[in-house]
């Protein structure tokens, strides 16, 4: 294990003390300090917001998500998806009406657009169950930096100078007390510019030591949601023994990037309309996308030998009953 592998198990403290949190001791629902809020954002690449989710909303989503969770999705049986060992993924929208006090709450819509300076979208948003595996499986990482796409045969909205403003806000909401496996955030590294592009490891020895030397694990309790600029580096507290389920979004600004969506979203027609024309603008309502869903990146596990498996075990389930019926129908002639 090199020095930097080492160094990125240990958590410091934030450079300005404790971790400082945006409406510590509001009563619930109440309207956090927003220029507060955005000034963390600018300053220190990240803020915390507790008291702004409505709890009900979070008990209901952390509620029917156990549900969703204890089964995949095969064969038409709602559940969760797999693309690798360490986690389950539910797509948030499924979960009900209660999940987008979550994920468009217009709090922190508004928290969001004045820090972009523009109108934003929900680019992205997964209900992630990590396993705590003890091991590292998920790498700092910063989301953009110069010549930042999505596709391979799309040109690159983003430059070294774009760079310089924020691009996109992204935010994890803690479904239950979480320290051990929380989100971490490597202070003031959005203003980098990402020089080495968006892999920890593509960067000079001296310049990651100085990158985790700035790292902070951001504690949360039930319903606290951690916004942070996506051009820092940031990931999860690896590695980590204790199992985390946590709702993540992602925020783009729509001047630079489009009005765009990595991949669209599923919306259960009861619950349209709950939501205003704010909340349905930021969802996607009349915008594009990137990648059409089947291309998403939780479909991984199609290529698997698991999987031939499991599509064998499908299409034999019935067969029985098939069978059954065929031979009556023969004799019965």
């Amino acid at each position: 294990m090199s020095n930097v592998e080492a160094a990125e198990r240990v958590i410091s403290s934030p450079a300005s003390g404790p971790v400082p949190i945006v409406a510590l001791d509001a009563i619930e629902g109440a309207a956090p300090d927003k220029v507060t809020a955005q000034s963390q954002l600018r300053e220190q690449g990240y803020t915390i917001l507790r008291g702004v989710i409505p709890m009900a909303s979070v008990d209901a989503v952390a509620a029917r998500a156990r549900e969703l969770l204890e089964q995949p999705s095969i064969a038409g049986v709602w559940g969760y998806f797999r693309a690798d060992y360490q986690k389950k993924v539910l797509l948030p929208t499924l979960l009900g009406k209660a999940v987008y006090d979550l994920i468009l709450n217009e709090t922190v819509i508004e928290i969001v657009e004045a820090y972009l300076g523009a109108e934003c979208i929900l680019a992205e948003t997964n209900l992630k169950a990590d396993r705590g595996v003890g091991y590292r499986y998920f790498p700092l990482h910063a989301d953009f930096a110069a010549g930042w796409r999505k596709r391979a045969d799309q040109p690159s909205r983003v430059t070294q100078d774009s760079m310089r403003e924020p691009l996109g806000v992204g935010g994890m909401i803690y479904l239950h007390d979480t320290s051990e496996g929380a989100f971490c955030y490597c202070e003031g590294t959005h203003k980098l510019g990402a020089p080495h592009g968006q892999k920890f490891a593509s960067y000079p020895r001296a310049m990651q030591a100085e990158i985790i030397a700035k790292k902070v694990r951001l504690d949360g309790l039930k319903g606290d949601l951690v916004l942070f600029d996506d051009r820092g580096f940031h990931g999860p507290d690896h590695p980590s023994k204790k199992s985390r389920t946590a709702i993540l979004v992602d925020y783009y600004r729509t001047d630079i990037l489009g009005n765009e969506q990595v991949t669209p979203l599923p919306i259960w027609s009861c619950d349209i309309g709950a939501l205003s024309a704010k909340r349905l603008q930021v969802l996607g309502a009349n915008s594009t996308y990137t990648r059409p869903f089947d291309h998403y990146k939780w479909n991984k596990i199609g290529n698997t030998s698991a999987y031939r498996l499991i599509v064998m075990l499908v299409e034999s389930a019935f067969l029985w009953p098939h069978l059954k019926m065929k031979i009556k129908a023969i004799f019965g002639r």
